[in-house]
């Protein structure tokens, strides 16, 4: 199972970059946590996990791009959560 996290790279330029991070494997902690879950439990918890992440990133572009406006904001995290990753917005220096 792999699951993804978000993380900063830098190219072969040195460009930073928003991307994903794949985990390729679980703790057995956490996976014997997870299977001991309610369905309703892990759907939960997947919930406030997309929450969190939407929150966490809309921070980072309006920390990083103060002259955007809210709605731009907006915008660019639901490209970023929609799959758009291989066009990310600029990081400004």
């Amino acid at each position: 199972m792999a699951i993804a996290r978000l993380a900063i790279f830098r190219d072969h330029r040195g460009t930073m970059t928003l991307g994903t991070e794949r985990i390729k494997a679980v703790d057995p902690a956490v996976a014997r946590d997870l299977r001991a879950m309610s369905g309703m439990e892990r759907l939960r918890l997947g919930h406030e996990t997309w929450e969190s992440t939407r929150d966490r990133l809309a921070a980072y572009f309006a920390y990083r791009h103060p002259e955007w406006p809210p709605a731009e904001v907006q915008r660019q995290v639901a490209r970023r959560l929609l799959g758009d990753a291989g066009r990310a917005a600029p990081i400004s220096r």
